[in-house]
């Protein structure tokens, strides 16, 4: 593969990324391709780059093309790009260990834009959530996992509970734990997303694999809320917010994901599918549905501007919302680095182009207007 010098161009984004196997080792290769040849259209050169490939000196990273007359990934030395949309995703402590002081590095160059700074994890995301009077009624009750007398308490004073990893994604290492008759439940999916279901007579022996289970990760303790349909399937409705052209924020779409049968999480990449938020609530709740997708869309045009007020600068988020089997609507999670196979998977193709679009018309706003746009950056590594 040859490797060409790529010269500065007037407008330059930076999709920042980890790299992944194989000999063109970029992620997301669809949506990357979508962004780039949308930004082209824009006026924008896209590049996708990894921090680790950084040559501070010269001010030049090592990343990737997409070519649309070779159809394919061209790699390629760059320039800083003058802003950075961020699409780094941590498999371990290592890998965040390795990449954490170049990116503060490079957040802290003159003349490079970070479009968004990637929140931690969900303790820390819940806590400014907590700050906000409106939102907090629809926050579940949850701490963090200190060890596994903990699990034991809220056993005894709730009879059941929700384990997630506090920085886990699609799913992965959840576990819902519940007193049974004889003993104790424990259903979820593994850190590779394969489905887990035991059960234990005695409470030191689910105690001890839980233990083994968590590995000295850090994970939370949540109330468990009964978010299924009557026939027991899970679900919960994801609300894509963007920043637009013209770098407000706006509701892309909602996109109900209901899991797999026996599934405890809703996760598309457990094997569940999407669907339409209205018509999907119509039928579970009928008439009160239209106040339900009221109060989600209220709750998820909240999130980002208290996330903001405490965090700094963000350009999406994926709010994950719920909805109980006596219609109360819960706040379960918002993620900046939120993907869109959801809104792909549903009928009209509105919202799945708005959700690619959206990331590179805030790119070439901040771009047109960066000298007006406040330059304050979060401590978010």
């Amino acid at each position: 593969m040859n490797t060409r010098k790529v010269q500065t161009a007037l407008r330059t984004v930076g999709i920042m990324t980890c790299p992944a196997a194989g000999e063109v080792p970029v992620p997301e290769k669809f949506f990357f391709r979508k962004l780039t040849l949308i930004g082209k259209e824009l006026g924008l050169t896209v590049f996708v780059f990894f921090p680790n490939r950084i040559d501070w000196q010269r001010r030049r990273v090592v990343g990737y093309a997409y070519s649309a007359e070779s159809g394919r990934w061209e790699k390629g030395v760059f320039p800083f790009p003058d802003a950075v949309y961020d699409r780094c995703f941590y498999s371990n402590r290592s890998t965040y260990a390795a990449y954490r002081e170049p990116i503060r590095r490079l957040m802290s160059t003159p003349g490079i834009h970070f479009l968004g700074y990637g929140l931690k994890g969900k303790w820390n995301v819940h806590q400014m959530l907590m700050r906000d009077e409106r939102i907090e009624p629809f926050l579940p009750e949850t701490e963090r996992l200190q060890d596994t007398n903990d699990i034991a308490r809220w056993l005894d004073g709730k009879g059941e509970l929700f384990l997630k990893p506090q920085g886990g994604s699609h799913g992965k290492g959840v576990l819902r734990i519940q007193k049974i008759p004889n003993g104790f439940g424990v259903t979820g999916r593994t850190s590779r997303n394969e489905p887990v279901c035991y059960d234990f007579r005695s409470s030191r022996r689910m105690l001890d694999w839980v233990r083994q289970f968590t590995d000295g990760r850090p994970y939370l303790i949540q109330r468990y809320l009964h978010l299924n349909t009557a026939s027991g399937d899970a679900f919960d409705i994801r609300a894509l917010m963007q920043k637009n052209r013209k770098g407000l924020w706006e509701l892309t779409g909602l996109a109900v994901r209901q899991g797999a049968p026996g599934s405890v999480t809703s996760n598309l990449h457990g094997g569940g599918h999407a669907e339409e938020a209205k018509p999907y609530l119509g039928r579970l709740y009928g008439d009160a549905a239209g106040d339900i997708l009221e109060t989600v869309k209220t709750l998820a045009q909240r999130v980002p501007e208290v996330l903001e007020q405490h965090h700094g600068r963000l350009v999406e988020l994926g709010v994950d919302i719920g909805v109980d089997t006596d219609g109360s609507v819960w706040l379960l999670e918002a993620n900046s680095k939120p993907g869109r196979s959801a809104f792909a998977a549903l009928p009209g193709k509105q919202a799945s182009l708005a959700a690619v679009r959206n990331p590179m018309l805030y790119a070439k706003y901040v771009l047109d207007t960066r000298k007006g746009v406040p330059a304050r950056q979060s401590a978010s590594l």
